[in-house]
């Protein structure tokens, strides 16, 4: 464990930083995994470390430099190395009812306070997108499935970099940076492994979607090779102007944040408000063909089968129903909760499945669907 000291009277800390939340913009701040601690170092290479209970900046002292300190102010004939719990047991004697030697009650010790949690991760790292795809494509596709894209503080322009090979080439690859991490994961289980341009042959295969390396927090692109020192150097300053415009990001955030509330309204023929208890249903067409069942009416299991364990990726399913009446080949999908109905809508309107294009959309509750009369008994047990 580090041993700490009293800043010299010269040192002043009152530059640096307490509030965790701008230790992010701060250059000369870092998160060490091993202590558990924010460090800071100054240009001269002075090193301090967070207190997080006296929200303190406090100088790190080597081990070195302490033991000569304490060599220097050394009593004679005390053991500096002996704990300090057993010296108090030698004179201590035993005391009864929780008291201290004065015979006061002891007080019970304070709660440490937890580290902070690390900062949650709110990018994809995306791989395979075709070579002459554009930034305000790459946006369209992922805002309107995932979630509000981050932006820049002052350009407004969203937070996608696409990147290039040594020839300038754009090669497929592009960090996006979402306003909220819980996008992450819904790109990774909307998009991943799927065609960034679906059935217009443009595209350049499957993409890849995973979630980003948090180091790309510090310095974007930070172990890119093709990143330049002049775009380091830009990457810094927009650093510092991130710092001083303080206002501007709180005017950001809450722009996005009505952004982000308004953003299930963004498609509203597909996505339909309700307070009723449809808002919970999924309706699909096209999921199969009447000519499919009638060549084997044992296929209605199969299908149903792969209907739930595709949208129980989205939350828990309560229930599917074929109707295998209806020749737009209709099924019906119960959620337990309204957003994993409109993440499976998001999922699956105008997906190919087994060849068709599907449709996907919330109950209304007035759809009047047709189903044979031995499978409606089946699906009422």
């Amino acid at each position: 464990m580090e041993q700490r000291y009293s800043p010299p009277a010269t040192t002043s800390t009152s530059t640096f930083p307490t509030d965790p939340s701008e230790f992010d913009s701060d250059d000369r701040i870092s998160f060490s995994k091993l202590d558990n601690k924010f460090l800071l170092v100054v240009s001269d290479g002075t090193e301090y470390e967070f207190d997080d209970a006296i929200k303190r900046w406090i100088p790190v002292v080597d081990e070195a430099l302490l033991e000569q300190q304490q060599k220097a102010y050394q009593v004679a004939g005390v053991d500096e190395n002996e704990p300090v719990e057993a010296m108090k047991r030698k004179r201590k004697k035993e005391y009864v009812n929780g008291e201290d030697e004065g015979g006061r009650e002891k007080k019970a010790p304070k709660k440490q306070r937890a580290p902070l949690p690390p900062r949650a991760n709110t990018a994809v790292y995306v791989t395979g997108l075709p070579f002459n795809v554009t930034i305000s494509e790459v946006h369209e596709v992922f805002s309107r499935k995932c979630g509000v894209i981050a932006e820049e503080i002052d350009s407004g322009a969203p937070r996608i970099k696409l990147y290039t090979n040594e020839k300038g080439e754009f090669k497929g690859d592009a960090l996006i940076v979402f306003f909220k991490a819980p996008s992450v994961d819904m790109a990774i289980m909307l998009l991943d492994d799927t065609e960034f341009r679906m059935g217009n042959g443009e595209g350049s295969g499957k993409m890849r979607v995973m979630a980003a390396d948090m180091s790309y927090k510090k310095v974007q692109g930070d172990g890119d090779a093709e990143m330049t020192g002049v775009d380091k150097e830009k990457e810094r300053e927009r650093q510092r102007t991130k710092a001083r415009d303080k206002a501007k990001i709180i005017k950001k955030t809450q722009k996005l944040d009505a952004r982000l509330a308004d953003w299930s309204d963004d498609e509203p023929s597909t996505i339909l408000e309700t307070t009723s208890k449809f808002d919970k249903v999924v309706i699909l067409k096209h999921m199969f063909t009447l000519g499919e069942l009638a060549e084997d009416p044992a296929a209605i299991l199969d299908i149903k089968e792969d209907i739930r364990e595709e949208c129980s990726k989205l939350g828990e399913v309560t229930n599917v129903v074929l109707f295998d009446l209806e020749e737009d080949g209709v099924a019906s999908v119960r959620f337990t909760d309204v957003e994993a109905a409109r993440a499976c809508v998001k999922l699956m309107d105008g997906r190919s499945f087994d060849g068709q294009k599907v449709e996907a959309y919330i109950s209304d509750g007035k759809e009047q669907f047709k189903k044979s009369k031995k499978k409606a008994e089946e699906e009422e047990k």
